[in-house]
C-alpha cells in the first residue's frame, strides 16, 4: 500500500499545483466559477489518465464516464446560470463531443487500430468539457506535441517506427497547455 502511495506522489502534486495555478490564472481571466470548476475538473482527470495511459496503456471506462458525469452536471449549472444562451451551450458541448470523436473514430479506422478506442473516447469527452470551438486547437496541438516527442524519439533511437505511443499524456499535456494560457 505504501509503494502505490509514493508511485502517486508525483501525480497528487501536479493535481494539486495544477489546482492551485489554474484556480488563480482562471479567475484573473475572470471566468465563472462554473467554467473554472469545469477547467479544473478536466485538468486534474487529465493528470490522472495521462499517467495511467503512460504505465498501462488503457484509458479506463470508469474515469471518462465520471468526467462526463461531471461534466453533465456542470452543463445543467450552465444552462441554468447562462439560461439565455443554454441553447448556444449545449449545441457546443455536443459539438465538441461529436468532432473530438468523429476525427479520432477516422483515424482509429483508418489506422486500423493502431489508435486506440479509448482515445478516441477521451477525445470525446475532451471536447465535451472544451466545446466545439476549442477541440480543434487540442487537437493540434496535442498532435503537434505528440509528432516533436516521436521525432525526437525516433531521432535517440529511443523507438522504432512500429513503436506506440500512448496519446493520453500528450492530450493532458496540450489542453492543459491551452487552458493555463486562456483559450
Amino acid at each position: 500500500m505504501r509503494s502505490c502511495l509514493e508511485k502517486r506522489k508525483g501525480e497528487f502534486i501536479i493535481i494539486v499545483i495544477l489546482t492551485v495555478v489554474g484556480c488563480f490564472l482562471f479567475k484573473s481571466y475572470q471566468y465563472h466559477i462554473l467554467k473554472i470548476l469545469r477547467y479544473i475538473f478536466l485538468m486534474d482527470f487529465l493528470v490522472v489518465l495521462g499517467f495511467i495511459d503512460r504505465e498501462k496503456t488503457i484509458i479506463p471506462n470508469k474515469i471518462l464516464l465520471w468526467m462526463l458525469g461531471i461534466r453533465g452536471l456542470l452543463l445543467i449549472g450552465d444552462c441554468i446560470v447562462f439560461s439565455k444562451y443554454s441553447g448556444e451551450i449545449f449545441k457546443s458541448v455536443m459539438g465538441g463531443i461529436f468532432v473530438g470523436t468523429g476525427i479520432f473514430l477516422v483515424a482509429y479506422l483508418v489506422s486500423r487500430g493502431n489508435i486506440g478506442m479509448g482515445d478516441v473516447k477521451l477525445v470525446g469527452v475532451i471536447g465535451a468539457y472544451l466545446g466545439l470551438a476549442l477541440i480543434w486547437w487540442d487537437i493540434i496541438i496535442c498532435l503537434f506535441l505528440c509528432a516533436v516527442y516521436s521525432v525526437v524519439q525516433l531521432l535517440r533511437k529511443k523507438v522504432g517506427m512500429k513503436d506506440s505511443i500512448p496519446l493520453a499524456p500528450f492530450f493532458s499535456a496540450g489542453t492543459i497547455l491551452i487552458l493555463l494560457m486562456g483559450f
